[in-house]
């Protein structure tokens, strides 16, 4: 059996209140679906925040119900549900709209496909949490009676995402009958060897942060094919074709460089420019002229370098432990630090949507 592991597709996200980039996130899935449909998959996997959000816009919910109807003619399709589309306390999740199977809604479910094992449960935080680590102690035993299982889940794991506070799981916490474990949640793609299996988080299909960008350059986005036909499951990545997005360090004097980058589908460009005495205006106006027509989106600041900056003192206290001193709840030191880098560069816009994510988030 072939199944297709996909994550984080956000359907409904508009990065920048972009149409654009809206409608980039609709294209990575479709090309998903093609690429699975390809692999002739025979079960289309889906961990966890299929929608951005738990009332996604009329054009997500019309995208997603044209591409199930292709995925549902080929192979089976299972989800859980992720922090970003479960709702608020007992509310109806957008997926009750359509013909799929949404894996454990408050408890560990499962079903068996081929002789294979599915397990999964859908998205806890918080207080929740300890209904969690009880709910996933029941696969071993489950699985047991399988030569391939598999298990779903939407959930921070303290080994990819440290800060206390910001994971649910300890490595310790989790299953190791599991010969594939479909995580959900972090952005980038994480393959490891895990118990007598894998564990793997498939990653974003799109570029939905800055931050996402070094990883994007170095692994890709996309899925993940999973092929359980051998004596252990075969892990393969499946890149997609999405819109680049570009950081660019550059001297003021040099600022025609930005040119040198490939224009062919119009990127997001970051750039950081760095000289003395710079005027704002001057760079504002320059930045137009260079990239009119040739970005969909872009943002600056400036680095003045006649102010050098010092060097901390060794033994300097971390920020992390800063933060942690002040102000005490750790989903606050998170939020902090996650807002440090855009507010540090003037990234007003995307220091909102930061914000505007955590306090959906809270009030869950």
């Amino acid at each position: 059996m072939r199944i297709a592991h996909i994550s984080d597709t956000h359907l409904g996200y508009r990065q920048f209140q972009l149409d654009e980039r809206e409608n980039d996130l609709y294209e990575a899935f479709e090309q998903a679906v093609d690429r699975a449909i390809e692999e002739r998959a025979d079960v289309f996997i889906h961990s966890g925040d299929l929608f951005d959000s738990p009332t996604p816009p009329i054009k997500a919910l019309y995208v997603f119900k044209n591409l199930i109807r292709r995925v549902n003619d080929k192979m089976k399709f299972y989800c859980v549900l992720g922090d970003h589309d479960r709702p608020k306390r007992k509310g109806m999740p957008p997926h009750k709209l359509f013909d799929i199977r949404v894996l454990g809604v408050n408890e560990l479910e499962w079903e068996e496909v081929n002789g294979v094992l599915i397990a999964g449960i859908s998205n806890m935080r918080g207080k929740l949490a300890e209904i969690l680590r009880q709910e996933m102690a029941k696969f071993d035993s489950i699985a047991e009676k399988y030569r391939n299982s598999i298990l779903v889940a939407h959930q921070a794991i303290d080994k990819y995402l440290s800060f206390e506070g910001s994971y649910e799981l300890k490595e310790d916490d989790l299953p190791r009958n599991a010969s594939y474990l479909a995580f959900g949640h972090i952005h980038s793609r994480q393959i490891a060897r895990f118990g007598k299996g894998f564990l793997a988080y498939a990653g974003a299909t799109e570029i939905l942060r800055r931050d996402e960008i070094p990883s994007w350059h170095k692994e890709g986005k996309g899925f993940l094919i999973v092929d359980f036909d051998g004596d252990e499951p075969e892990v393969e990545k499946v890149n997609l074709d999405i819109r680049p997005q570009f950081e660019v360090d550059v001297e003021y004097e040099k600022i025609d460089e930005i040119l040198k980058l490939d224009f062919s589908r119009k990127p997001l460009l970051y750039v950081s420019i760095k000289g003395e005495k710079m005027d704002a205006g001057q760079i504002h106006e320059k930045l137009q002229e260079l990239l009119k027509d040739r970005v969909l989106y872009f943002r600056y600041n400036l680095v003045d370098t006649s102010k050098p900056v010092p060097e901390l003192p060794k033994g300097q206290i971390r920020m992390d432990e800063l933060l942690r001193a002040h102000l005490k709840d750790e989903r606050l030191v998170s939020l902090a630090l996650e807002l440090l880098g855009p507010l540090s560069r003037g990234e007003i816009e995307e220091a909102k949507e930061i914000a505007n994510r955590y306090l959906e988030e809270v009030m869950k």
